[in-house]
Formats: C-alpha cells, sequence, structure tokens
C-alpha cells in the first residue's frame, strides 16, 4: 500500500512536522476570537452533549476554563475545513477514522518555571484500544527559547507509561507503569525540538513521548493549540489518574463504546 513520506515518518518517529498547511488569515482569525474569549471567560462547567475547547494556562494551580467548541467559530471551521482534510490528505490510511476527543490551547506566559514534563497523551485516557492522532500548532512563531514542543523520536513504540502531574511531575496515585525519564537519551532515544510558524501544524502518535521547556522571553505568551482524535473504535477502560475532564463528558460504564456528540466522528 502506498505511503506519503508524512505517514512514513509519523510511523518511525512518532512525530511529524506539515509546514504551511495553514492560511495567515485563517490564524489571524483564530487568534482574535482566542484573545476576545481569553479576556471573558470564567466558565468552568464541563458540559456532557458536545465537544468543549479547554482554556489551559500553564501555572501550577491555574484552573482549566471551558468553552464550548460551537462557540468557538474559527476553532470549528478550522478543525473541520483545514485539520481533517490535511490530516487524510498527508496521513491517508493513519487518517482514515478520526474522533474528536479534545480541543486544548495552552498558554504558556513568560517565567522559567512553566515546563511541561515529559509525558504522553494516552497515559490520561481510559481508552481500549488507545489509539491516538495528535495535532499541535502555536498561535504566534515559536522557538526553544518561547517553549517550542519536544519529542523523543521513536517513543511511540515503547508502549503506555505512567501518568504525573505535568507540572511537578509527581506521580499520580495508584499508578504502577513505568515512567518516562526525565531524560529520553537514557533510553537511547533522539530528541528534537520542533521550531515553528503558525502556519505549520505537528503531528505526532498517541504513544509519542513529548514536552516543552519554559518560556523565557520577557512579556511574551506562548499559545499553542492541541486536537486529539481517536483513530480506531474505542472503549470506556476506566483507571486511577486519567481524563478528568473527558470522564465528566460521558456517562457509559466500564467496557462500552465511546459514543457520544461530546467526541462526534468527522
Amino acid at each position: 500500500m502506498y505511503q506519503t513520506n508524512e505517514s512514513k515518518l509519523l510511523e518511525n518517529d512518532g512525530v511529524v512536522l506539515i509546514e504551511d498547511c495553514f492560511r495567515t488569515e485563517e490564524m489571524q482569525n483564530l487568534k482574535l476570537e482566542y484573545n476576545q474569549f481569553n479576556e471573558t471567560l470564567d466558565s468552568t462547567e464541563i458540559p456532557k452533549n458536545e465537544p468543549i475547547v479547554v482554556f489551559w494556562t500553564h501555572k501550577e494551580g491555574e484552573q482549566k476554563r471551558i468553552l464550548p467548541l460551537n462557540s468557538f467559530s474559527s476553532m470549528k471551521t478550522l478543525i473541520e475545513k483545514s485539520i481533517v482534510p490535511t490530516l487524510r490528505e498527508k496521513l491517508g490510511e493513519k487518517a482514515k477514522r478520526l474522533q474528536l476527543l479534545e480541543t486544548i490551547i495552552f498558554n504558556k506566559p513568560s517565567t522559567k518555571t512553566n515546563t511541561l514534563h515529559w509525558h504522553q497523551d494516552v497515559a490520561y485516557f481510559p481508552l481500549k484500544p488507545n489509539n491516538q492522532l495528535a495535532v499541535w500548532f502555536p498561535l504566534e512563531i515559536v522557538t526553544e527559547e518561547r517553549g517550542a514542543m519536544g519529542y523523543a523520536l521513536g517513543s511511540h513504540k515503547l508502549g503506555a507509561r505512567g501518568s504525573i502531574n505535568l507540572h511537578t511531575r509527581q506521580v499520580f496515585d495508584n499508578e504502577e507503569r513505568p515512567l518516562i525519564p526525565d531524560d529520553p537519551r537514557e533510553e537511547g532515544l533522539e530528541t528534537k525540538i520542533f521550531e515553528m510558524s503558525p502556519r505549520d501544524m505537528l503531528v505526532h502518535d498517541g504513544y509519542t513521548w513529548h514536552y516543552s521547556g519554559p518560556n523565557s522571553v520577557k512579556n511574551h505568551n506562548r499559545k499553542g493549540v492541541s486536537v486529539r482524535f481517536i483513530t480506531d473504535e474505542a472503549v470506556f477502560d476506566p483507571r486511577p489518574g486519567q481524563g478528568a475532564a473527558f470522564t465528566k463528558q460521558i456517562e457509559i460504564n466500564k467496557g462500552d463504546t465511546l459514543v457520544s456528540e461530546a467526541f462526534p466522528i468527522l
């Protein structure tokens, strides 16, 4: 079966950078609408029957704010009209089934203490099988100094690891799975920092280890968006330390298939 170059990179490294896939105008509209919501949004209520956008500032103890995706028109349009078609064009069969799982906007303020430690997405979601694709893109140019994303290449082949507090690296209660090391090079992996423009997007496997360092640029807030998808039909498989917001959106039992208006198949 034919594989695109992007699909081969994703299969080999667990992450691929797709450049110039967004138009400047659509990113400007998204940033403008985000700024308007960010000034006034104070809701923490998590609805059960519709997709949400999580506003999360990278500070220990910061309260996550919640906005229905349907209220964020530029984000909804970007996902449906740009992200999903790009994934299907560039990744082929790997993106044949895309069930929207989560949309987060990360705001990393200027400070030297806001590292988001090494982790993998699947550790935080109670699903089985737990096959995911995640898209990450910035709302402005992002450099290593501004907290660009870093990846451990090939780490997606090493299975599920334990979940931790992303700010403190404290292990969650009853977590028995092995943890990702502070430095993935200890396990023989190459690490890579991806500097990007707001026209680019990263795509990574849900098992791929990644982190973001501190934003050390004075008076600059690094804003990045993560959109995650489930790529296979999955059932609810709860365990401690997983899916705090996710589990509040569903009313199903262990072993039930995840079918919900909150997580639409696109």
